[in-house]
């Protein structure tokens, strides 16, 4: 828990000292007088007066600002700013600059942020680091049944000629292995682009997606669905995982037919599998069957017969060991499976049919009893020590389902991925540039409604996704400090006049009409933004709180 929160102080504390310096060097620059420098909101912790400023912490980690003479986000009487500012020449004052320095400096503060989303993304490029191969590849791991990839028609594309799709479809659904070239035109990196896509283009927008598969193209119109509760339009489509075998277990069908460690299975029948897609094929294959598996060991292509025995499993829960070895609880859930059972992740198995059971008992007695059904007791802690919501104690069902297995413990492959120094730059923008576009598209998905309020998060949604971030590796750290950092930019030019953003368009009203706005209209201007920005931001606290109480995360 301390490791998370300094990890969150850290992520918050960099973002707003980037922003705040922009606004800081640019005010020096123009030689603007500048009181104080501060990370972090009042009360004042620790600083320093070095000339003019002082440079100082505030206690509270959610903010920062610059003070300057004659620019103030909260009104000042004539009283507070001749008493803070009375002694500063005229000429020094913010609000006495050229409006075309003056909308300079308040346009540094988000250029900051988006100068460090580059360096961050170029840093991750250039050390590089072991990622999961969907990170580096757009390639069809899993289909949903009866998603709008499962039915979607391909067309054959020529070269150079405008594909004709008036006329009846080479094929109809795609394919695990399929590669994806492009979307709407525009090359993708990985399966994450394409679930952007969805989200943001809604139900009702058509995707022209081109896929290559043994060797030929396909144009493949899709428009996405919303297939669950999640209210998001989605194509269905997971990403590709390479099957290496982990491990063989003693006397399983596996090692019967001669199976080994790092064996890389590549199809099953012919068919492309990936990880999951092979899981799934195997536990539908018909008891006693034997199926043909193209393994590729130590770079020779090899074709194995295999015979998957029965085994139970209780499927659409993963569980794992509890926060005491001994015993056992849901690591995660799929929501079929939560609606008819009840659980949720995090809930404590304490007995299974009347006793206790760890990890490693309960996945041996599910594994030898195919078809029997299982009465679990189960712990759910409350919230607030029982204030929000008490403690639970229930009774629940689940069954045993027979399935087919070979045995074998699988893992996904790992590549190691970094960017070559000449197209290090060109990345690093890139990569911002599809920042940039995907907050402005959430933000347009908004108002259209294809994006629910219910998605956007607060300061516990940042410390959930930079904590969680944290733990899957610093290159992941690093990728999320700069989209919040990419988030930071466009929000902060957003024409509320409390934000940067409002009062560029302020001082350039200003610049057009050759006098000032009026100062009773720019109070009142303020005071609104000062109100809507409170009210989102009490909005999206409420949003983060929602998701603790209902297990949203």
């Amino acid at each position: 828990m301390l490791i998370n929160i300094i990890v969150f102080v850290a992520v918050l504390s960099l973002l707003i000292f980037i922003h705040e310096l922009g606004h800081f060097l640019a005010a020096k620059s123009f030689g603007i007088y500048v009181k104080r420098f501060s990370v972090g909101m009042p009360p004042r912790i620790f600083g320093f007066q070095w000339g003019e400023t002082d440079y100082c912490i505030g206690a509270l980690p959610i903010g920062g600002f610059v003070m300057m003479a004659g620019q103030e986000d909260v009104p000042l009487s004539d009283e507070e700013r001749e008493e803070e500012y009375g002694h500063v020449p005229e000429e020094r004052w913010f609000q006495n600059k050229p409006v075309l320095q003056r909308i300079c400096v308040l346009l540094a503060g988000p250029t900051m942020n988006l100068l460090l989303a580059v360096v961050l993304y170029a840093l991750v490029g250039f050390i590089g680091s072991q990622v999961p191969e969907w990170e580096t590849e757009a390639r069809v791991g899993e289909i949903e049944a009866n998603s709008p990839v499962a039915k979607a028609p391909l067309f054959l594309a020529g070269e150079n000629t405008i594909t004709d799709t008036d006329r009846a479809p080479d094929s109809l659904g795609w394919l695990v292995g399929d590669r994806i070239l492009s979307v709407n035109g525009r090359e993708i990196g990985n399966l994450t682009d394409l679930a952007i896509t969805a989200v943001l283009g809604g139900p009702d927008k058509s995707h022209e997606i081109v896929l290559e598969r043994d060797g030929k193209k396909f144009l493949s119109p899709v428009t996405p669905e919303v297939l669950d509760e999640s209210g998001h339009a989605r194509f269905g489509v997971g990403p590709f995982e390479t099957a290496i075998v982990r491990q063989v277990m003693a006397d399983s069908a596996g090692e019967a037919a001669g199976l080994q460690e790092e064996d890389i299975i590549h199809a099953l029948n012919g068919n492309v599998v990936s990880l999951s897609s092979f899981i799934a094929a195997v536990e539908t294959i018909p008891e006693g069957d034997t199926v043909a598996l193209q393994v590729e060991r130590e770079g020779n292509l090899l074709t194995i017969p295999a015979t998957p025995k029965t085994i139970g499993r209780v499927k659409g829960i993963a569980f794992s060991s509890g926060e005491k070895w001994e015993t056992l609880s849901v690591l995660g859930i799929d929501a079929k499976t939560a609606e008819e059972t009840g659980l949720k992740t995090g809930d404590v198995i304490t007995s299974v049919n009347g006793r206790s059971m760890n990890l490693d008992e309960f996945t041996l007695f599910e594994k030898e009893n195919p078809g029997q059904d299982l009465e679990l007791k189960v712990q759910r802690s409350g919230l607030l020590f029982g204030m929000v919501k008490p403690d639970e104690q229930f009774t629940t069902t689940v069954s045993i389902v027979p399935v087919r297995a070979f045995g074998v413990g699988l893992r996904p492959k790992m590549v190691w991925h970094n960017v070559p120094l000449v197209k290090l730059i060109p990345h690093s923008v890139y990569q911002s540039y599809l920042a940039v576009e995907r907050t402005i598209m959430t933000i347009v998905g908004l108002v259209q409604r294809k994006v629910s309020p219910k998605d956007l998060g607060g300061p516990v949604m940042i410390y959930e996704v930079t904590t969680k971030a944290a733990q899957a590796g610093w290159d992941w750290l690093l990728k999320i400090t700069a989209f919040i950092s990419v988030n930071l930019f466009v929000l902060n030019l957003l024409p509320l006049p409390v934000l940067d953003g409002g009062q560029v368009v302020m001082n350039t009203v200003e610049a057009v009409r050759g006098k000032p706005v009026n100062e009773k209209l720019l109070i009142r201007m303020q005071q609104i933004g000062i109100f809507l920005l409170v009210a989102l931001m009490i909005f999206v606290t409420f949003n983060d709180i929602q998701r603790l109480i209902y297990g949203w995360f």
